[in-house]
């Protein structure tokens, strides 16, 4: 499978050795928008970029922690205008290549159910970038993304963690 090329959902279902109802659902529930071609009637099929199935992994590495649909799909749709600001920013950045070339390692914090925070370090970036957002609300509303800011520093006092390094999902799922 080359970069550029469309990933067919069998394809997706084989690399990441998930049920294609799993992938279907995530699809059909907003998790996961195919960036090459999604159905519109009988006959016509899902195709998925690289960034789709780093994203399939993504969600599926947060379903295993039994997260709502809606907070995961909330949560990917975050990162991918992450991977949008740091493209801006800094040229040549590609979401999941930058994780899998070792460019940049990126890890997603979530803050006692309620806030969620990334941080990116590595060659790219002159100085760590930290970002966060409150997803409580959002993802129990209609609200697309909730607002992202910059932190100084991630927490230091909360009562629980999940902490999803993406930059070893993007290896284990673009290298296979």
């Amino acid at each position: 499978m080359r970069a550029g090329e469309p990933i067919t959902l069998k394809e997706v279902q084989l690399r990441l050795g998930a049920p294609q109802h799993v992938l279907i659902h995530l699809c059909e529930k907003g998790v996961i928008a195919p960036d090459f071609a999604d159905t519109s009637g009988r006959g016509k099929r899902r195709e998925f970029s690289q960034r789709n199935l780093f994203e399939f992994a993504v969600a599926l590495a947060l379903r295993r922690f039994e997260l709502p649909v809606a907070t995961t799909a909330l949560i990917v749709r975050i990162v991918r205008s992450f991977a949008r600001a740091v493209t801006k920013a800094v040229p040549g950045f590609l979401l999941p290549d930058a994780l899998v070339e070792g460019k940049l390692n990126l890890a997603l914090h979530l803050y006692n159910g309620e806030l969620l925070a990334l941080s990116a370090v590595g060659p790219m970036l002159r100085k760590p970038l930290l970002l966060s957002a409150r997803i409580g609300n959002a993802a129990r509303s209609s609200e697309t993304t909730p607002r992202v800011a910059k932190l100084d520093d991630l927490p230091e006092k909360y009562e629980t963690c999940l902490e999803v390094d993406l930059s070893e999902i993007a290896r284990n799922v673009l290298t296979k």
